[in-house]
């Protein structure tokens, strides 16, 4: 008696065809998608707000700038306020806690008088000398500077002069901190 051998192609199963590979789609993925488009649908003015949001607190953007520079002329004409008052003996421009101030007139007659100009001058460069004692150097750019200088090595080291590494190391263990010791006086006054 012949045996006959089923051929290889028919005795294993086809896998590309088998449905035991695929996930079965179930009801609960379906409320899952829909639940995270009505999470995305609720949370989208949220987002919306927070990227706007993002524009005004992100160093460098736009927005920043713009907040920085609106806080900057806020803050030196609320200044130039008390150098008038002090070096030039002129009348509040500002009511806030005053008994009498300049008036709206006044502002008017104000702008075309060169102390006034003089304050506003004096009051802009506080503000810009504060502004750097605060801020200095930043932390990133003096190790950046730091590590970039230590690709150049001498064989042996000069007399008498500077090494760059050593002082660009000095400068970025002290990057926004030495401004803030030698100049805190002069946000004091």
């Amino acid at each position: 008696m012949k045996y006959l051998t089923p051929n290889k192609s028919n005795s294993q199963p086809n896998p590309e065809t088998s449905p035991q590979g695929e996930p079965k789609k179930v009801g609960g993925d379906y409320l899952e998608l829909l639940a995270r488009w009505i999470v995305a649908l609720i949370s989208l003015p949220v987002i919306f707000i927070s990227h706007i949001i993002a524009q005004f607190v992100t160093p460098g953007t736009p927005g920043y700038k713009l907040v920085g520079a609106i806080g900057f002329w806020i803050g030196t004409l609320l200044s130039t306020d008390s150098i008038w008052q002090v070096l030039f003996q002129g009348k509040p421009i500002f009511p806030w806690f005053e008994t009498e101030w300049i008036g709206w007139f006044g502002w008017l007659q104000l702008l075309l008088n060169p102390l006034f100009w003089i304050s506003f001058g004096i009051s802009a460069l506080v503000q810009v000398m504060e502004a750097r004692t605060l801020r200095g150097k930043d932390p990133q750019q003096a190790k950046h500077e730091f590590e970039d200088s230590k690709q150049y090595t001498l064989g042996t080291k000069p007399t008498g002069n500077i090494d760059l590494t050593v002082a660009l190391w000095g400068d970025y263990k002290a990057a926004g901190m030495k401004e803030r010791h030698t100049g805190g006086a002069i946000s004091e006054a």
